[in-house]
């Protein structure tokens, strides 16, 4: 290519960006998270249970973060809403309602849907720690010092003389 035809080619670039275009220029890499997400689409039916729910399988490998989906009804007057049921999304399933207004659930009824659920992060079962017990306070009874002094042995002497402590006899 000539520096005129480049030359072209760059203003005709700037004035579809100063027009508020989109301007591409040469490619690049994919940007967002590495890995990149998990991601399951499909389309599926089930019949609803008492409530207007159906359960649904998924092979994400984890609890979805997001689960999308959109109703498709084959007739003219099988319109129902449906939506995901919160708190119900496990590693392996998701739930999913469908309602003819707010307060009629479709019941007993197949419906059909096309559904994109997002991976979230992956099913890990974690273990705490095991617990230390708390240590139990010991106390170690105190003695107090003796305050009285120890008697001097005695001998047989001592004991076996007279009473009143006499020097002899007749005295």
């Amino acid at each position: 290519m000539r520096t005129r035809e480049k030359a072209a080619l760059a203003v005709a670039g700037l004035a579809v960006a100063a027009a508020g275009g989109t301007v591409f220029a040469g490619t690049s890499g994919a940007v967002g998270p590495s890995p990149a997400p998990s991601v399951q689409a499909a389309e599926t039916s089930c019949v609803t249970d008492g409530a207007g729910m159906c359960t649904v399988q998924h092979v994400l490998g984890a609890v979805p973060a997001v689960v999308v989906v959109s109703a498709n009804t084959p007739g003219q007057f099988n319109a129902y809403m449906l939506n995901t049921v919160q708190g119900s999304y496990t590693a392996t399933t998701f739930k999913v309602r469908a309602m003819f207004d707010q307060t009629t659930p479709k019941v007993g009824g197949a419906i059909w849907f096309s559904y994109a659920a997002y991976g979230g992060a992956p099913v890990t079962t974690t273990q705490l720690p095991p617990s230390t017990p708390m240590p139990t306070k010991t106390t170690t009874p105190t003695t107090t010092p003796s305050t009285t002094t120890p008697l001097p042995p005695t001998t047989s002497a001592e004991t076996s003389g007279a009473p009143g402590g006499g020097s002899g006899p007749g005295g």
